[in-house]
């Protein structure tokens, strides 16, 4: 069935987004073959917007385009999600650390984040919850003064929210998540660099171990 849009064809920007978050949320999952035509239908768009917005999907690894299958949405391994990992707490350990250095205070918004965090969790809203979590950790690193820092985690952002999306579809959030950004966001505004970064490995792994567990229990193979 057709998604009814009210107003001329979207700008390719408002698609690429719609198409993410179809991907993000399930809607398309991993192994899903992405039909032009099909997809054209259900978001009242021309192909050539299309073709662009599947090409920007590609770049942030959610797509692999291929001449012989067309768009199909990339397969989640728990091998992926291991990398992924790791990549993010290189990179965001050296966030963290040049954060505590500047002193940099992040506790207001942080309980201001926790309060809404709170209302989405009651309203069982986990897209709001997931970009509460990528808000908090955007600040950090926004807040390290580096900007090739800043735009090679925020690269990262959309495979993220996928495998969060993968795990927390069946599962509940966990209710300590908040805890460690509290404790985080504390230990950098005190300027106390290696707890910051002990903290956030502690945070990062915990969420990296439930995300494989629940793969592997569906079946996902290294």
């Amino acid at each position: 069935m057709a998604i009814s849009l009210a107003g001329p064809e979207p700008r390719s920007e408002s698609l690429v987004e719609d198409l993410r978050e179809a991907i993000l949320t399930g809607r398309y999952g991993p192994g899903a073959r992405l039909v032009q035509d099909d997809l054209a239908e259900a978001f009242g768009v021309s192909r050539i917007p299309l073709r662009e917005a599947l090409r920007r999907l590609e770049g942030e690894g959610l797509v692999v385009i291929s001449p012989n299958r067309g768009a199909v949405v990339r397969s989640l391994a728990p091998k992926d999600v291991v990398d992924l990992y790791d990549l993010r707490l290189a990179l965001e350990s050296l966030a963290v650390r040049r954060a505590a250095e500047r002193f940099a205070d992040l506790r207001a918004s942080t309980k201001l984040r926790h309060v809404q965090a709170r209302q989405a969790i009651a309203a069982r809203n986990l897209s709001a919850l997931f970009r509460l979590d990528r808000d908090f950790h955007a600040d950090i690193a926004a807040a390290s003064d580096n900007n090739q820092l800043v735009e090679a985690l925020g690269a990262l952002w959309s495979q993220i929210m996928r495998m969060m999306h993968a795990y927390f579809e069946a599962g509940d959030y966990p209710v300590d998540t908040w805890d460690d950004h509290h404790g985080i966001a504390e230990a950098i505004a005190h300027g106390e660099a290696d707890r910051a970064v002990a903290r956030l490995t502690v945070h990062l792994t915990g969420s990296r171990d439930r995300i494989l567990a629940s793969l592997r229990a569906k079946g996902s193979r290294e």
